[in-house]
């Protein structure tokens, strides 16, 4: 079985803020997991990479924003459709600011997994060292994440 799991994470080396002060936060996308290893923040990639930017716009709205690819010329690029990597950076930019906007600390890494029988894209949203202020925050988190798909504006 062929692992279809794609790895964001996040570098802060990428991030930045629009014309209204609004944050945007760096993520480079791996296409498999032994890449993991050989990942620098800050740092071109040796692998096939993507650079991209989530920005939380003033009026609420998010954005998924390109920023540059590593070894164009590797494979993954000649068969992972365009249509398949817009949709991609789009439900990852929703996850990647909701996930900030909801616990106000970007996650570290987003796990992206196609499931195969329903157009679908499910994220495994995680933090390195996740720290909340109290006990009720904690609960609160837990509850919206158990209630499914939390993340997603459209």
């Amino acid at each position: 079985m062929p692992d279809n799991r794609l790895f964001l994470l996040y570098d802060a080396s990428f991030d930045d803020m629009d014309a209204e002060g609004c944050p945007g936060f760096g993520f480079v996308l791996l296409f498999n997991e032994a890449d993991l290893s050989h990942f620098s923040a800050g740092e071109n990639p040796s692998c096939p990479a993507v650079s991209m930017l989530f920005t939380d716009h003033a009026d609420g709205s998010i954005s998924g924003d390109l920023l540059g690819w590593a070894h164009l010329d590797a494979d993954i690029f000649q068969h992972y459709p365009l249509g398949q990597f817009l949709t991609l950076m789009e439900q990852a930019a929703q996850v990647a600011i909701n996930a900030y906007r909801q616990v106000g600390q970007v996650p570290d890494k987003l796990i992206a997994i196609n499931l195969p029988d329903e157009d679908l894209i499910q994220f495994d949203v995680q933090f390195n060292d996740l720290q909340l202020k109290d006990k009720q925050s904690e609960l609160m988190l837990a509850q919206q994440l158990m209630a499914g798909r939390p993340y997603l504006d459209s």
